[in-house]
Parts: structure tokens; C-alpha cells; sequence
């Protein structure tokens, strides 16, 4: 609220979601109080892919902050209403746009990571009139799910199996002698978003265990790669983590694994020339003296 007026966004879809090539209609509320005198109001729609650098890479910092300019898929900019002036009351001014790229570059999920933001966002803008008068803008964000152009082929199930001489990466220490066999499988590792990540996992009844289990759980992590001419960067965070299973599991029985997706925090897997996204499944099982083997699943999503 600027100089006694009220600007907002409302946009004609509640859940603000649209698909590539869809009109985007809405309309921009001006409140009032008293009347009010503008110089043009104008309407900017941006959908752009902002690269944020891990502070640990301070080295490559100054060097990567040169080349991480924002990758520009959509740039749009018209004015809604010409130069005027408001009577006191409210003010209800219509638009409509297209969802199209506005160069070569084509549009990508909106995803909200740690390193890498693919976000859409709207904008308007009323322009002061005269010396003393004073502008108002206001934002709002808008979503992008682009549909796959061809399904993907279904994928056969990824099995796994965790045992002492199977464990590539581990937490805590092992101690001399630990015996365990935990085996299973996710029924793809190449699924849709919108789908769950579905599997199972079974504790063997013939091996021996020698330590109890305290707990076993799915865990979803997103990686990262920023290329620049200097170098890349990569990282691995955690989007989410499910607990598939509390206390020692009962041998030989299967236990189901069934998680979604967080919207928003997750979108088919992206790979372009300065950045990538990726998505992997890390199966952690976690023993009562702190060991925890985890087997790691790379994932390949698609809308």
C-alpha cells in the first residue's frame, strides 16, 4: 500500500498453475482513496532460472559470479492501461497473455531448490505522475508444469541389496563382525512426478544379524551442477526423508515403500548447458550403535 491505493494481482486460476502454450488471464485490483493520478501501468511477466552459489566455493566465487547471469526463458512487458488518473473507489483492469518462451530457450518446471530457482513470477507496475507523485508495483508468482512431449518407456524394477561386502557409503562406524542383509526393490527408477516412488524392502531371515535395527528410511535428494567456463559446481541436499520402518523389523516380511513427491521441491530431472538438476533415492538403515549403510538409487523424472 503506497500513497493511499491498494494494488493487487488476482489471477483467474486458484491454483495458479498453467502449461506452456495456455492463456493467462487475470485482473489488477486498484483501491483507491480519494482518486489518484498515474503515468501508465504496465504489466511484466518473467520466468528465469536464477543460479545461487554454495558459499563453500568461495574460491570459485568471484570467477563463477561472472558467468552466473540469470538464464532467461520468458521476458514479456505491455502496458495494461495509458497514463490517467483514478477516480476514488476500486479499479478492476483485465489482461491476458500467452505462457510462451520469449527466445530459443524452452520453458522448464518451476522448481524451488537450494542452488538453482526456476520461477515464474508477475508483475505490475504503476508509474508515478508528476515530481511528488509516487509508483506502486506488486508480484506475485505464477506455476509451469511442462508436460512431457513423449512417454517415457517403461523402466524395469531397480533391486538392491545391502550387506557388508555390498556397502559403497555408510554413516557412523561399523563395528568388527557386523552381519546384515536387508534386500528389496523400487518398482522403477524412471517415474513421473506426479507419480509416488513405490517399492518394497524384506530383512533376509537366513542371514544373521548381529545388531538390531533401529530404523530404516527413504530419502529423497536433489543434486545440483552449476557449469560455468571456470568450473562446475555440484552439491547433493536432502529434499525429504521418510521413515519406512521404527525398531528391529521383523525378518523375511515385506515392507511396502510408497512416497510422494513434494511439489514444487522436485521436477523432472533438468539438463541444460550451464546447470542440471537431478534427483536420487538413498535407502538408509540404521543400526542401534549408530552404523548406517545407504544404498543409493539415481532417479530420472519426467512430467
Amino acid at each position: 500500500v503506497m500513497g493511499g491505493a491498494d494494488l493487487e494481482i488476482k489471477l483467474s486460476r486458484y491454483n495458479r498453475v498453467y502449461e506452456p502454450g495456455e492463456m493467462i488471464s487475470g485482473e489488477v485490483h486498484i483501491t483507491t482513496q480519494g482518486g489518484m493520478s498515474h503515468n501508465g501501468i504496465t504489466l511484466k511477466a518473467d520466468g528465469t532460472v536464477n543460479q545461487q552459489l554454495n558459499a563453500s566455493a568461495v574460491g570459485l566465487f568471484d570467477a563463477f559470479s561472472t558467468t552466473c547471469k540469470p538464464y532467461i526463458m520468458m521476458q514479456l512487458s505491455k502496458q495494461v492501461q495509458p497514463p490517467g488518473k483514478f477516480a476514488d473507489g476500486r479499479i478492476s483492469i483485465p489482461f491476458e497473455f500467452k505462457l510462451a518462451p520469449s527466445g530459443n530457450k524452452p520453458l522448464l518446471d518451476t522448481y524451488h531448490g537450494v542452488f538453482i530457482c526456476i520461477q515464474y513470477t508477475l508483475t505490475v507496475e504503476v508509474a508515478k505522475s508528476g515530481m511528488f507523485g509516487q509508483g506502486m508495483s506488486e508480484g506475485t508468482e505464477f506455476i509451469v508444469q511442462v508436460p512431457t512431449a513423449t512417454q517415457a518407456p517403461p523402466k524395469p524394477p531397480v533391486t538392491f541389496s545391502i550387506t557388508p561386502e555390498t556397502v559403497r557409503k555408510s554413516k557412523g562406524k561399523k563395528e568388527a563382525g557386523q552381519r546384515f542383509a536387508i534386500s528389496g526393490q523400487l518398482d522403477s527408477s524412471t517415474f513421473s512426478v506426479a507419480a509416488p516412488m513405490k517399492g518394497w524392502l524384506v530383512v533376509d531371515a537366513a542371514q544373521e544379524q548381529t545388531r538390531p535395527i533401529q530404523s530404516v528410511s527413504l530419502q529423497l535428494i536433489r543434486v545440483e551442477t552449476i557449469n560455468a567456463a571456470e568450473g562446475t559446481m555440484k552439491e547433493a541436499s536432502e529434499v525429504q526423508s521418510l521413515q519406512v520402518c521404527n525398531g528391529n523389523v521383523a525378518p523375511g516380511i515385506q515392507i511396502p515403500i510408497h512416497a510422494v513427491l513434494p511439489r514444487l521441491f522436485t521436477c523432472p530431472s533438468v539438463s541444460q548447458t550451464g546447470f542440471q538438476v537431478d534427483f536420487e533415492a538413498n535407502v538408509i538403515v540404521e543400526f542401534d550403535n549408530g552404523y548406517a549403510p545407504v544404498e543409493n538409487i539415481p532417479l530420472k523424472l519426467f512430467r
